[in-house]
């Protein structure tokens, strides 16, 4: 009988140890002591008998929650919220009989708010680095409620973004693309910070996966052509566009984006042959009709420069003839660059370089009227 007094004695000696670390953590955080709340929960969850309670862990969430809510206890604290999260999470586990489930939920939805807030105040503050944690903190909790907090996943990449954290801001950018969140301008942000890393390969093919969903946004083929023309990579951004074309002839951007390659690498009747198949799906397409037109002008200027080249004072009737052929050539091809961009003029009536070159034109073919109504249109923009 003795000896079985002793064994329960003990028993109760483990369990009031326990416990008196727990009630203590309980008054600290009930009175605001929060750090010296925290010490006591510390002590109290490496006793065995204590860390099998998820009233231990409850307390534990609350106790760094509230920490997280004090500014002249949390700077000791830096993963505050974290640890409430985790320690709400380890509570849930314990929670067999589903006893607490909304106290829980009701503490992991005040850290998630409170990450969210401090994510905010840290991105006012230029704190990138910070701010970026908080938001993943607020996407991850909740991934717990079975949300996705779409707001804290976007902000969580454009904070890694500011804080030249590339790999951790490409991640969350393709995480917005998985849940269609700003699509499609995700990818052009995740091509940026592959080029900026010297990555175009990486570059190219997040553009042309995207473009699979996405076969019609300009932005992302402009973007790859971009890539092309900045590497002098012409051939490839032809053969690209080309098969890009003939699998989608409709897609008047496909077709503007090869006539641009094309007038690059000085292949003039192949541009001017795509700018017009992507007029013919498109009619009033302000690129297409713009880039034709100005193609048509450059010649015209071109062609009056080189017939001014050719005179001299005493020419013979051979060169005389050649000279004038080219001359009237020319200016019969300003009348072919007009059409094109007057559409274009029709497309955006506020655009600068269109307005200028119509006013040339009609200067040139002698059309009075409209070559007034383009100079006062200029006028009204200075």
């Amino acid at each position: 009988m003795k000896q079985f007094l002793l064994i329960a004695g003990c028993l109760f000696s483990i369990v009031a140890i326990g416990q008196k670390e727990v009630v203590s953590a309980y008054n600290a955080n009930k009175e605001g002591d929060y750090r010296e709340a925290a010490t006591y929960i510390e002590q109290a969850i490496l006793i065995e008998k204590s860390s099998i309670k998820d009233k231990v862990w409850r307390y534990r969430g609350e106790i760094y929650l509230n920490i997280s809510n004090d500014s002249a206890v949390s700077i000791e604290y830096p993963n505050a919220l974290r640890t409430a999260m985790e320690s709400y999470l380890k509570a849930q586990e314990l929670d067999i009989k589903a006893r607490y489930v909304d106290e829980i939920r009701f503490g992991l939805a005040k850290v998630q708010t409170k990450a969210n807030s401090i994510g905010i105040q840290n991105y006012t503050s230029g704190v990138f680095d910070q701010a970026g944690v908080s938001f993943d903190l607020a996407a991850e909790i909740a991934r717990v409620f079975e949300i996705v907090d779409t707001m804290a996943v976007y902000n969580a990449a454009l904070c890694y973004e500011k804080a030249d954290l590339n790999d951790m801001a490409i991640e969350r950018y393709l995480d917005c693309a998985k849940i269609n969140y700003q699509v499609p301008n995700v990818f052009l942000f995740v091509s940026t910070l592959y080029r900026k890393a010297g990555n175009d390969e990486a570059a190219l093919k997040t553009l042309q996966d995207a473009r699979l969903d996405y076969p019609r946004e300009q932005s992302l083929i402009i973007e790859e052509l971009n890539i092309y023309l900045t590497n002098k990579d012409f051939e490839r951004a032809k053969t690209n566009l080309e098969l890009a074309a003939e699998q989608d002839p409709t897609n008047e951007i496909l077709w503007f984006s090869l006539g641009s390659v094309l007038d690059n690498i000085g292949k003039t009747e192949e541009a001017i042959a795509a700018y017009k198949k992507a007029i013919l799906v498109k009619a009033d397409y302000f690129d297409a009709n713009y880039n034709l037109g100005a193609l048509y002008f450059n010649k015209a200027v071109k062609g009056i420069n080189d017939a001014n080249e050719m005179w001299k004072p005493r020419m013979t009737k051979s060169e005389a003839t050649a000279q004038k052929k080219l001359e009237d050539d020319s200016k019969a091809m300003f009348s072919t660059a007009k059409p094109f961009l007057e559409s274009a003029f029709a497309a955006d009536n506020k655009d600068v370089e269109t307005i200028r070159s119509l006013k040339d034109i009609y200067a040139r073919t002698g059309d009075d009227d409209k070559f007034m109504e383009m100079n006062d249109l200029l006028k009204s923009f200075q």
